[in-house]
């Protein structure tokens, strides 16, 4: 069991380092420039490059990569551009609310699967157990 246990955990290392490069990719992907974007619309060629500079995009994209991916290890997810506030801090007043709809939702999944399994179990081969299998089929399709 713990092996096993081990070799899971192990094999979040490299999925997480994947996860990480992508995102980071598909964030220099984006079109237009993220300094304009935080330094907005209005600003000048030279805010615009002091921005790109206070930002690190100046830097080579390897270079970039350790400190976007040593920081988010940290938990320091940088600043919003939108609010000015730490994204950590942006996480964290959304953290609860965000469990408590998950759990909201699992408890609904729950009392509604377990109707559904217990009807089609009483009535197998007829027209709720047909309609509960197309029920869950259709659910299920939808994720």
């Amino acid at each position: 069991m713990l092996n096993y246990f081990l070799k899971r955990l192990l094999g979040v290392i490299p999925t997480m380092l994947i996860v990480a490069v992508l995102v980071f990719l598909f964030v220099h992907l984006l079109p237009g420039d993220p300094a304009r974007l935080a330094a907005g619309p209005e600003a000048d060629a030279d805010t615009v490059e002091l921005v790109r500079k206070d930002l690190g995009l100046d830097r080579p994209m390897p270079e970039q990569f350790v400190r976007y991916f040593s920081n988010a290890l940290r938990g320091d997810f940088g600043t919003s551009l939108r609010t000015k506030r730490p994204v950590s801090e942006e996480i964290g007043d959304r953290f609860l609310p965000t469990l408590y709809l998950t759990i909201a939702s699992m408890v609904w999944a729950v009392i509604f699967g377990m109707t559904i399994g217990i009807c089609s179990a009483v009535w197998r081969n007829q027209w709720p157990d047909r309609l509960g299998m197309t029920l869950a089929v259709s659910g299920i399709s939808f994720l």
